[in-house]
C-alpha cells in the first residue's frame, strides 16, 4: 500500500509530510546543529552533584525537538517539482511573486508546515496566503482573508 503525499492543504488525511528536496535538508541540517550545539555542550553538565536542572531541561528539548524532526523527515516524501509557464497552477513548493495592493513584489514558497519556518520565502500552505495561493495561475488577483481584514494580491510568476 503506498503512503498518502499531503500536498494538498484542504486534506484531511497528513500521513507522509510533503517536503521540498531543500527542506528536507534543511531539516536535516537543522537536526545536526541540535546535535552539535546543543545537546554535545550541555552533555558534561548532566552529571555530577553541581548539574543545573536547567541544563536537563534545555537537553531533554532539545533532544525531543530531534525525535520529532527525525520522524517527520523519515516519515517524509519528496515533493515533485512544480510546474512552470503560462498555464501553471500554485502547487506545493513552487516559489510564486505575487503583486501586493501598495504594488510590492513579495516572493514566498508554500510548503508543508514543519518545512514553512526554514527561511523567511517558505510560508504554511495552511495559512491563509498559502490556501489562497493555491490552485491559483498567473494573472489571477486573490483576495486573502486576513484577521485584521482582507487584502488583495495578484499572482505575478510561477516558478520553481
Amino acid at each position: 500500500m503506498s503512503a498518502h503525499i499531503a500536498t494538498d492543504p484542504r486534506s484531511a488525511a497528513r500521513v507522509a509530510p510533503a517536503l521540498t528536496q531543500d527542506g528536507r535538508r534543511a531539516l536535516e541540517e537543522r537536526i545536526d546543529r541540535l546535535r552539535v550545539d546543543v545537546l554535545d555542550p550541555l552533555r558534561p553538565h548532566l552529571i555530577g552533584p553541581d548539574r543545573d536542572e536547567r541544563d536537563v531541561a534545555e537537553f531533554e528539548r532539545a533532544l525531543a525537538e530531534i525525535e520529532r524532526l527525525q520522524a517527520v523527515v523519515a516519515a517524509s516524501v519528496e515533493l515533485p517539482n512544480p510546474a512552470t509557464g503560462r498555464r501553471a497552477r500554485v502547487a506545493a513548493g513552487a516559489l510564486v511573486e505575487i503583486r501586493d495592493g501598495a504594488g510590492d513584489i513579495v516572493r514566498v514558497r508554500p510548503v508543508h508546515p514543519e518545512e514553512a519556518t526554514i527561511d523567511d520565502e517558505r510560508i504554511s500552505w495552511d495559512s491563509p496566503l498559502g490556501r489562497t495561493l493555491m490552485g491559483a495561475s498567473v494573472g489571477d488577483t486573490l483576495e486573502v482573508p486576513s484577521p485584521r481584514g482582507s487584502w488583495t494580491c495578484e499572482v505575478v510568476r510561477i516558478a520553481r
